[in-house]
């Protein structure tokens, strides 16, 4: 037996199918972020640098897919953070970058679906 989109009862607004740019662009803007900022000013700046350029990376990625970039940006950065607190804590600074990039991306991700969710629970009871 075959199955097409017809078979499937998918509740996602036709806007809200997206394929995850705000995630891949608030790991690579926090991990730019992190760099410039660390150069700057440290470990406080590279965390600091890290949360901007997350919420700067995820609206670039999301702005090219939907029009959540709320949602994404305020996942990016509180992703961002904890993931550098947790990285940093497990394997020091090079934790720190990584936990931060993987941490932005996880948190733009859900961020944006969480927004997408309430944009569409709205939606419906109208």
């Amino acid at each position: 037996m075959t199955y097409d989109n017809r078979d499937m009862n998918n509740d996602t607004a036709p806007e809200n199918e997206e394929h995850g740019n705000e995630a891949v662009g608030a790991g690579a803007g926090a991990l730019g972020g992190a760099l410039v900022g660390g150069a700057v000013a440290g470990p406080p700046g590279a965390l600091v640098g890290g949360a901007i350029g997350a919420i700067g990376g995820a609206i670039a990625g999301e702005s090219t897919e939907g029009d959540d970039e709320a949602g994404a940006a305020t996942g990016g950065a509180t992703g961002a953070v904890a993931g550098a607190v947790i990285g940093g804590a497990i394997a020091g600074p090079p934790g720190a970058l990584v936990g931060g990039a993987v941490g932005a991306g996880a948190g733009a991700g859900v961020g944006d679906q969480m927004e997408e969710e309430a944009e569409e629970d709205g939606a419906k009871t109208l």
